[in-house]
């Protein structure tokens, strides 16, 4: 059965408001970004708006922390989203030495991002012969950061987040 298969990955999902650190389930070969984006093994794609978590602790903008069961959160609203359970860059839940994906050489350029009330500053990837403007142009929802800093407006930052997927929109 599939759910026999699946993984729990925890993660943080930053929105305007609030941040939800929970659990999301996924195959051993995908990645975040595919989640995200609704693909996967870079063909089959599906059109879900929502990310479901479980076990769920929501801080909200108020700083007031309350614990659910579950949260689906519309990928509409959602600003970045960070893996913070180990292998966050080889595909969650990836077995060692096993590439699903080919390898596709990339060139990379530090960005600043703002994403009210954060701004991210860390490496935008791309593949050779594109630029920023194509990766920020493209149809994907959710584009990769690594080497991240995250700062907000209420003061509290962060560095040294190896990997984070930004909401394009």
């Amino acid at each position: 059965m599939l759910t026999e298969t699946l993984e729990r990955l925890k993660v943080q999902v930053y929105t305007s408001t609030d941040t939800f650190t929970g659990y999301i389930r996924a195959l051993p070969e995908q990645r975040l970004l595919d989640i995200l984006n609704g693909i996967f093994a870079g063909t089959l794609r599906t059109d879900e708006a929502f990310l479901a978590l479980s076990e769920v602790t929501v801080l909200t903008s108020d700083r007031k922390e309350m614990a659910v069961q579950s949260a689906y959160v519309n990928k509409a609203n959602i600003l970045f989203v960070r893996a913070i359970e180990g292998r966050e860059t080889s595909g969650l839940g990836s077995r060692p030495g096993h590439k699903l994906y080919p390898f596709v050489p990339k060139q990379s350029t530090m960005v600043k991002v703002y994403v009210a009330p954060y701004t991210l500053t860390g490496r935008m990837h791309y593949g050779k012969g594109q630029q920023v403007l194509d990766v920020l142009n493209s149809g994907v929802r959710f584009f990769p950061l690594t080497s991240v800093a995250i700062s907000s407006v209420a003061g509290s930052s962060e560095s040294g987040v190896s990997f984070i997927a930004v909401n394009r929109g």
